[in-house]
């Protein structure tokens, strides 16, 4: 763990691949089948989605910038110490579940697998206990702030693709207006002005 987990303290000293590998190590079989259980159903559906391009990308975003919230905290005197190896992709699956509640806000889910509730609002109340549990069991063993940083670069990833999607579109918008201007201009170009027999100089220009 110390060496492919992510350890703050060794990642400053030049550790750099531990945010890429820590997401593949757990701490035993139950975190790791509930983990591969959201991937497999919630990151499922957002695959099929975004595409795997984009889903690949959202899930590096996401391991990323859980380790890097975990590290700085854990630099400054916050949480269990720098010292200490973090292991696992719950990180990414924290982003999963803020994914899945912004774009099917609808859908039910079951909080502890008990009180059924829409997606919004479960992830709502999710990251609500997440910020509560980093205040207060900062030193539990879970690494909240690691839940909390995967929420939030899971939502600046998706905040970014919205408005790269938006300026995409008004550019194709734009160019396929231009293209049609410049249609019209060609068509138009055999028309020329010709005057009539009792044309009367005030009058407006004839087109023919």
């Amino acid at each position: 763990e110390g060496i492919f987990g992510f350890v703050p303290s060794a990642f400053a000293q030049g550790f750099v691949w531990q945010p890429f590998t820590y997401i593949f190590l757990h701490a035993g079989i139950f975190h790791l089948l509930f983990n591969l259980l959201i991937l497999w159903s919630i990151g499922g559906e957002l695959e099929a989605l975004w595409g795997t391009k984009t889903f690949g990308s959202f899930v590096l975003v996401c391991a990323i910038g859980a380790a890097l919230s975990h590290g700085v905290f854990s630099l400054i005197g916050w949480g269990a110490g720098p010292g200490s190896p973090v292991v696992g992709s719950s990180g990414v699956v924290f982003g999963l579940l803020l994914a899945f509640g912004i774009l099917f806000g609808d859908r039910v889910m079951y909080f502890f697998m008990l009180f059924p509730m829409p997606a919004k609002y479960f992830v709502m109340l999710l990251g609500a206990v997440e910020l509560v549990s980093s205040i207060f069991y900062s030193k539990s063993g879970i690494a909240h702030l690691a839940h909390l940083g995967g929420m939030i670069f899971g939502f600046l990833f998706m905040a970014a693709m919205a408005r790269w999607r938006q300026r995409s579109k008004a550019e194709t918008r734009a160019a396929q207006e231009e293209k049609e201007r410049q249609k019209r201009l060609k068509k138009a170009g055999h028309l020329k002005l010709v005057k009539g027999e009792d044309e009367d100089p005030n009058d407006p220009k004839h087109w023919n």
